[in-house]
């Protein structure tokens, strides 16, 4: 430490202190030392990915997209276990509604044959770019289905994003 470096102080109790002060002689350097190098490593280190909950989640994708046989118009009716809502009743011809049907099947679906019931591949395709989707969900069905577009007008909800600190 160079002459006009402002001290700092840390509270730790004697005995880490006088343990640390002992192992550090014993290795040629000194406490104060081994807290610069270790604080240098800190700062320089790459922020790790978060564990999310959207990272353990389970997302099932159809064998082929003809597979899904949803309805191209009229409503579609989602069990509660993928809406509890009042209203469980969307309408497929209308695209706001549509989106919110296939974005709560496409993520919440516990069975392929579900989401070949609800979801109409001309409907998908025609949605996907503005589909708010987790990021795996969605890199799963394009990985799947390369006639999905691979543009998107819409940014991933901010829950499903990693944070840094």
């Amino acid at each position: 430490m160079s002459t006009g470096t402002p001290r700092h102080t840390i509270r730790v109790s004697d005995e880490l202190w006088n343990d640390a002060h002992r192992k550090a002689v014993r290795e040629g350097t000194s406490v104060s030392e081994l807290i610069r190098i270790r604080l240098r490593e800190y700062i320089t280190a790459p922020v790790e990915h978060r564990h999310t909950i959207a990272d353990s989640l389970v997302y099932l994708v159809p064998h082929a997209f003809n597979d899904l046989q949803g309805p191209a118009t009229g409503t579609a009716e989602l069990p509660l276990h993928l809406d509890w809502g009042p209203e469980r009743s969307y309408t497929v011809d209308d695209d706001g509604s549509c989106s919110v049907l296939y974005q709560l099947t496409l993520q919440n679906s516990g069975s392929i044959e579900e989401i070949c019931r609800i979801v109409h591949p001309a409907r998908l395709t025609a949605l996907w770019p503005t589909m708010i989707l987790p990021a795996r969900c969605r890199q799963l069905w394009e990985t799947s289905f390369p006639q999905l577009p691979a543009t998107r007008e819409a940014k991933e909800h901010p829950s499903w994003t990693t944070l840094s600190v």
